[in-house]
Order: structure tokens, then sequence, then C-alpha cells
């Protein structure tokens, strides 16, 4: 605008500066100059050659050429400013803080689960368009003389307003009971595209499946991971007794989430840590989730049990955030025969608690866990105690992650995640909302 009035100024000329007595007509350039400059007090220099005002103000152009750097690192620094609030915030609040106003949050899908597709793998292992999802791996490792380690990798896609990529992990070594842990976030979805399963990479994370063959590598302060991973079994498609589609969970009003899992897929490979790198082989439990489902509406306990039988056992208890039951429901799965179970097919009671000094958050972490009708009676421990991780730069969260063993009727190891909790103070607020 301050460039195409002041070119009219130019045209304009003498007829710009009419005589005091004789009244001269002045083209609508002119006006239209005039005018500008009298709102917006910038002057020009006229047909005259003369300025009518001093030194050139703010807004005209050869200020702007004089300050042009300024004003175009101006810009800069506001986008950058919107990129690091959009990305790479931290969210320093408790968890229950992570969940947004809900004008804000993206729309969960109102179709009927019997309205859904049904699941199809391998096509199904791939990313979908939908709102949330996740690729999981937790499995538990060991050297040829003896060394354990357990581990668990995740990556979040996020396709909302906007969409991004987050990658958790870590890796506790039960000898020193030291507990690594990293996590990364990026805009967009660092994958490559195929069509019948994924393959993320981004930096020293990567994630890949293809079927049955997978590998997973990720890498952060003092430790590292590189694994290959494959499995003789098919995969799992939980569903909860008298659902009408195998694999889609009903989570309410949060929404529909598709679940499969391949629950002991064998491991071998390489871990590193301060240095010295091992050579390890073990079990793994992968998951993948996905659907229009707003997982911050949410808090639930998660189990995933390998025993030393050859079962795999997963129970899932969601809540809504003020700790009104949404689903339970759980699977068994042994030698190839997978069985749904049903809220009525298993108990489970927490009896010792954990809190993080870091969040203020209080978690159940000690548990038993009965399967009545299978003659399964199980205490469940975690390895450590201190196995939070703190997500609020990432996912503006915090959850429970980590390994468990199994004693009682049966034994054996696994994982557990705690996830939606908030600390006392919190919790009563959620309560206490309408």
């Amino acid at each position: 605008m301050a460039r195409s009035v002041a070119r009219a100024s130019e045209l304009c000329g003498a007829a710009a500066n009419p005589s005091p007595v004789a009244e001269v007509a002045v083209p609508p350039d002119c006006l239209a100059a005039r005018s500008f400059e009298m709102n917006t007090g910038i002057s020009h220099t006229y047909g005259s050659g003369r300025r009518l005002r001093g030194k050139a103000r703010p807004g005209s152009s050869r200020w702007f050429r004089r300050y042009r750097w300024l004003v175009i690192g101006g810009w800069l620094l506001m986008v950058l400013a919107v990129v690091w609030v959009v990305f790479f915030r931290s969210e320093r609040a408790p968890v229950a803080a992570a969940l947004p106003p809900a004008s804000d949050r993206p729309e969960v899908t109102t179709r009927s689960a019997a309205a859904m597709p049904p699941v199809r793998l391998p096509a199904d292992d791939a990313p979908h368009a939908m709102l949330t999802e996740w690729w999981y791996y937790s499995g538990h490792l060991q050297t040829a003389s003896g060394e354990r380690y357990s581990f668990h990798l995740a990556t979040f896609l996020r396709q909302g307003t906007l969409t991004h990529t987050v990658f958790h992990g870590s890796l506790l070594d039960h000898q020193s009971g030291k507990l690594y842990s990293e996590q990364s976030r990026t805009a967009g979805n660092p994958s490559d595209g195929r069509k019948d399963g994924f393959d993320f990479s981004h930096g020293p994370w990567q994630m890949r499946g293809e079927g049955s063959r997978h590998a997973a590598k990720m890498a952060g302060k003092g430790f590292a991971l590189d694994l290959q991973i494959t499995d003789t079994l098919p995969p799992v498609l939980h569903q909860a007794p008298g659902t009408p589609l195998a694999g889609l969970l009903d989570f309410g009003a949060a929404g529909l989430s598709y679940y499969t899992s391949r629950p002991r897929m064998a491991a071998e490979g390489s871990l590193t840590i301060d240095g010295k790198s091992v050579q390890v082989t073990g079990d793994v439990w992968f998951d993948h989730q996905w659907g229009d489902f707003e997982a911050a509406q949410l808090r639930w306990n998660w189990f995933a049990l390998q025993l030393t039988d050859g079962a795999d056992i997963m129970l899932f208890e969601l809540f809504d955030r003020q700790g009104a039951p949404v689903l339970r429901m759980g699977t068994h799965a042994k030698a190839g025969v997978v069985t749904a179970l049903g809220a009525q097919d298993f108990t489970t009671s927490s009896h010792g608690t954990w809190k993080s000094a870091a969040s203020g958050v209080v978690y159940p972490v000690d548990w038993t866990i009965s399967l009545p009708a299978r003659g399964v009676r199980l205490k469940i421990e975690p390895v450590l105690r201190a196995s939070e991780m703190d997500a609020r730069t990432t996912t503006l969260n915090v959850y429970w992650e980590g390994a468990v063993k199994a004693s009682g009727s049966h034994t054996g190891l696994g994982f557990m995640e705690l996830s939606g909790y908030s600390p006392p103070a919190e919790q009563t607020r959620n309560r206490n909302r309408p």
C-alpha cells in the first residue's frame, strides 16, 4: 500500500500542491496519496522535490529499505516462537493438565463399532489416517552369561490439527538397577509410506515391521539398543466378549480403537551401556493401536505378561478422568489358541504404591491378578519401582512404564503401564468436576 501511494505522489507533481488562489483539480490517485498520508502520518516527496515532512518515518519505503532486515528478522522470530510453542514447549503442569479444553480437542469418531471395517493384516500394520496411533515394543533380554535387561520402545503418531510423531524408550539394567530413558518429538510423519508395514526413522530411532519380521533401534545418553525381531505365530486381535468386531475396542465417549498384538516375538541383537556392547536374545511383546480416540480422556492399567508355561496374558482396565469404569477386558493366548476375557473372567487388586518425587503422582505398582477359570493367581511386582516416564516435553503427560515379575501359581515376566494418573489434589478436582 505504501509503495502504491508513493508512486501516485510522484505522478501528481504540482497538482498535489495547488496555488492558494487558483482551484486546481486533483487527480484521484493524488487524493488517495494525501488521504493515506493524513491517516498514517507517513510523508512522501511530491513532484516539486520538496519533502513535506522531515526525515523518513516508520512505514515509509525509505524507512523500510533502511530497516528491512530488522522487520524480516522480527517476523522470523515470531514464526519460530509459534513453531516452538506447537512442537517443543515443555508443559510442567501435572498430567491432568495434558487434557485440553473440549473446544480445542479434535473430534473423535461418532461411528458405532458395527460400522467399522475389519482388521486386515499386514495392510493394517501401516500408519492410518486417524487421530491417534502407536506402535510399541517391550521385552526382556539376556546375555550368554546371564546378565538381564528390560526395555520398551514406542512410536506415537498424532494426526490432529497438526501432525507430529513422538518416540519414547527406556532400558533397564537389572544388574545395576539403573534405568536409562530417552524421548524425542518431530513434526510430521517420518515413515516411508509403505503399504504393508511401517518404517519410522528419526535420528537414532528406528522402528520397522513387515509381517512377522521387525527391527528396533534406539539410543540415548549412555545407552543404545539394536534388535532384529521375528515371530512364528499369527498376530492376536483383541476383542471384548460380545463386541461385533475382532480387534476393535469401544472406549465410550473417548472413541474407538483398533488393537492388535504379537505377544511373544523372538529378539536378538546388541545393546550398549556406557560404551560396553554385549549380544542379547530374548522375548518381545509388540502392540499396535490406532483409531479416532482421545487418550487424554482416559486413565488405564495395562498388563502384558509372558508366563514360563508359554501363556501370554493381556489385561486392560480403562476409566474416565473422574474414575468411572469404561472398559475391562483381556486376552489369554497359548500355543496359537486365543481366548477373549471379559470383565467377569479376571480380578485385579492393588496393594502397594510408589510416589514420584518428580510429578507427585502416586502409582499402584503392586498387584494381585486372578483368572479363576484357568487356575491363575499371580503376584505382580515391579522390577524397579521408580519407572515413571516423564514425557511432559513430548506427549505432555507422565506415566508409569516398567518391567514386572510374576509369581504365585505361575511365574513369568511382563510389562505394566499405568497412565492418566494425577497427583492427589488433581484427582480430587477431577472427581468434583460435573
